[in-house]
């Protein structure tokens, strides 16, 4: 753990450990069931069959994450979260090459054209992107999603960079909203999950986000 984890496993109780490369398919796992039940991941793959196999293989994240971002988990393990940093920008190529192969034909141009929405409201200004975060079933409704995302926001204000991330749910967007985010627009495109883009300034700012209008 570098300096600043040391500080914040004071700060907010019991430590929050990193996931090494070997907990990879555990990880995956603990992902697809934390997002059995999101709108947007089952926006994606409606039934349970197509669902199950496709969603662990989001390589573009979870890939990155555990290359060169953060993957942490709370000390029990139900609690996910992955974390790029400023010096990552997103590849949307795997992504879309994934889905190519996993989504049905008739429903591909529809994803493709939402996805490529979704990009192009990524900001271009340095600040911590937070893919997924989510907590499995068995464990969900405990705070721990919570506490896990205000983990990742003390380290984001200790270097003084904003956060960004798509909420995937009118619920979400409510939790996320509570820690400072706001929605930054929408993602409405027909036959895609609606997805809400948000952004959370570092705290004991001035609240300008005049440099994350011009990067959108």
């Amino acid at each position: 753990m570098n300096v600043i984890d040391n500080v914040l496993a004071a700060a907010v109780g019991p430590p929050i450990r990193r996931a090494g490369q070997a907990e990879k398919a555990d990880v995956l796992a603990s992902l697809t069931a934390a997002f059995e039940n999101d709108p947007a991941a089952r926006g994606l793959y409606p039934l349970a069959t197509d669902y199950q196999q496709p969603f662990p293989r989001f390589e573009s994240f979870s890939g990155v994450a555990f290359a060169d971002g953060i993957v942490e988990l709370t000390g029990n393990g139900m609690g996910i979260a992955l974390w790029l940093p400023s010096s990552i920008e997103p590849d949307p190529i795997p992504l879309i090459a994934h889905l190519k192969t996993t989504i049905e034909k008739l429903r591909r141009n529809a994803i493709l054209a939402g996805i490529k929405t979704q990009a192009q409201m990524h900001p271009h200004v340095p600040h911590w992107y937070l893919p997924f975060i989510g907590v499995r079933p068995e464990a969900q409704g405990q705070g721990l999603g919570g506490y896990l995302l205000q983990h990742g926001l003390r380290r984001a204000d200790a270097e003084g960079l904003p956060v960004y991330l798509e909420a995937t749910s009118a619920r979400s967007v409510r939790l996320y909203r509570r820690h400072g985010f706001e929605v930054r627009g929408v993602v409405d495109e027909p036959n895609y999950p609606r997805i809400f883009p948000m952004w959370r300034n570092p705290a004991n700012t001035s609240g300008d986000r005049t440099g994350l209008r011009a990067a959108t």
